[in-house]
Parts: C-alpha cells; structure tokens; sequence
C-alpha cells in the first residue's frame, strides 16, 4: 500500500476561499484521499500553505502551487495517530536507562504518523521531566496517559500498590490537559498470591478512581487470573464507557467462545463502551485469536503499536506494518 500523509487542520481543510492569487506552497495532485473524520473516499487534490491544508477540491490548478507533486496512484491520509507507544527514551533523571522506549521522531513520521500517545512509561512523578526532555524536544506530537503507578513503568514499581495514588496521577493529568489523555495501569501482580496488600483489583480500582478524578479514559493492559480477577468482570464491570482495553488479541484473553467465534461478553461491553485497542506489541498480537474474532465480526476499535525497543525491529517494525495486518486480515482500508 502506497501512502502520502498530510497534517490535517480541520479548522483549514475545507476554506475554498484559501485558492486565491496567491501560490500554495506545495499541491498533491490526483491522490486518492482517505479521509473519514471529514467523509472524504476518493480522488481530491490536496493544497498545503504554511504547512497546513488550504484547500482539498477535485481539480486544483497547477500554476497556484510553487511545488506540485503528482500523487496518482497513492492514497492520501490525514497524519496517523498511534495511541499506544512507549517514546520516554530519557527516563530517570537519577541516570539510570529505562531501555524500553524508542525516539519519536525517528519512527514516526517514516510511516506516516504524526501523534503518538505514551501509555504509562511515565508516572506523576517523572512526567515534568518527560515533558522537558522529551514531549517538548519532539517534532512529534506526543501525548500520554500518565501511569496510576507514580514511577511509571519502571522496575516492580507497578508491582506496589502503595504507588498508586489515584489523587496525585489525576492532579497531573489536569494540569497538562493539552499533554494528558487518560491514565494507564499495567503488568500488575500478574503469577505471586494474593495477600493483604496485593489484591486481586487495586491497580484498576486506583486506575478507575484517577480517571473518574480528572474526567479522562484508563487505558488497561491486564492479566486475569481468575477466579477473583476475570477478563468479564473487567470489560463488563469494572471499566467504564470510553475505557480502553489494550492487547485485545493477546494469548490470554478468552476472546473466542468453545465453538470459535467471538465471545458474546465483548460485544455486550462494547454497547456498554469500551474500547478495545490492538496494542501488537512484541506478544501481545496473536493470529489465533484475532483471526477467529474479526472474521466473526469483532474487530478493534483502535490499531496502535504498542512500539518499544523489544519490537521495533522484529514483530512490529511501525504502524503501516500493523495496519497492513489488519488490512490482510479482512478490515476494509476505509476502517484501517
């Protein structure tokens, strides 16, 4: 699949009165542009001024652009948004390398994404530091859910539910409302028993108690360990409408029924709506179960990469890779 990406300012994108005497900066001529916020499916020249769209029409003359490039034969696209990455490649101020996260910029815009949404590298804790070092650095628009756990993804931190602290991770997410999606929760007490102090819901229950605080989403990845901590009683009971479930197709869900289609229960919590995100991840993308699923008619409501050092390089590489994936498996390009 060939592409061309545009950042699209939906303020600009349609202000016909933008074609006047003076030239565009660059004109894409005869791309096929895909473009569903806006209902667009179809052959439109797209004309950029002041790297913003100035206009999108059928036929755009030529002599008004100082650059024209021909895009027939390519799709067109608004820039891609990824909204499960790990890009926090500064992480400990005290020194110590986190190892986990890549550079945004460097993987970013090479296939076509233009924002990209850390998911919980960092906590309350470290985030002004990942905003001075990082978001702030970026050519990338970078945005995050800030982790329940207030060290963030670092060590067995998540591991201990005295980080959690519902009311901390809420205060920063509405001080930065321009920077701040939601709030993560992850990896947590996934093999040891259950004691006092580990129970089987403290890092969702504090996940859910910070996100209701600042008005925002929980993104989970989650391991259930049933009987006192199911995938049901997650998706059905404990998330609330517009929560995220990520990984959905990983090995430990039990997305498909005893007769291989997709489980009743996740259509029932998608009417109650959550959100299921792919998340491919380096594990977390299983065919078994994502083959079944969406040939059944349970699709994600979200592809993101879930990218980090252990699949840049192997089984994600970047998003147009995990897109074609899911174009291969069935998804129709408008919904990819």
């Amino acid at each position: 699949m060939l592409a061309l990406w545009f950042d699209m300012d939906a303020r600009s994108i349609y202000t016909f009165a933008a074609m006047r005497a003076q030239n565009f900066d660059l004109l894409l001529k005869r791309g096929h542009v895909i473009d569903p916020k806006n209902n667009l499916d179809g052959h439109y020249d797209v004309a950029i001024s002041n790297g913003r769209v100035a206009a999108v029409s059928r036929d755009i003359d030529p002599a008004l652009a100082d650059h024209v490039i021909e895009a027939g034969g390519y799709f067109v696209t608004p820039g891609l948004l990824d909204i499960h990455v790990h890009v926090y490649h500064t992480r400990a101020p005290q020194g110590e390398p986190e190892g986990l996260s890549v550079v945004a910029d460097a993987h970013s815009f090479r296939s076509g994404v233009t924002t990209m949404v850390d998911t919980g590298t960092s906590g309350q804790r470290h985030f002004l530091h990942f905003k001075s070092t990082c978001i702030d650095r970026q050519k990338t628009r970078i945005l995050a859910f800030v982790n329940i756990c207030d060290q963030g993804m670092l060590g067995d931190f998540e591991q201990d539910p005295l980080t959690f602290d519902p009311e901390l991770a809420a205060a920063t997410v509405l001080a930065y409302p321009e920077l701040c999606v939601g709030i993560k929760t992850a990896h947590y007490w996934t093999r040891d028993s259950w004691d006092a102090v580990h129970t089987p819901w403290a890092s969702v229950d504090a996940g859910v108690a910070a996100a209701a605080l600042c008005n925002r989403p929980l993104m989970v990845d989650f391991w259930p360990r049933p009987p006192l901590r199911t995938y049901q009683e997650l998706i059905l009971s404990k998330l609330r409408a517009g929560d995220i479930h990520t990984h959905v197709f990983a090995q430990q869900f039990p997305v498909l029924g005893a007769d291989g289609k997709p489980s009743a229960f996740l259509f029932e919590a998608r009417k109650r709506g959550v959100v299921f995100d792919l998340g491919h991840g380096a594990g977390s993308f299983w065919y078994r179960n994502a083959a079944p699923a969406m040939g059944g008619g349970f699709s994600p409501d979200s592809i993101s990469t879930d990218l980090h050092t252990g699949n840049v390089h192997g089984t994600v590489v970047d998003m147009i890779t995990t897109m074609s994936k899911m174009l291969n498996l069935g998804m129709p390009l408008q919904e990819v």
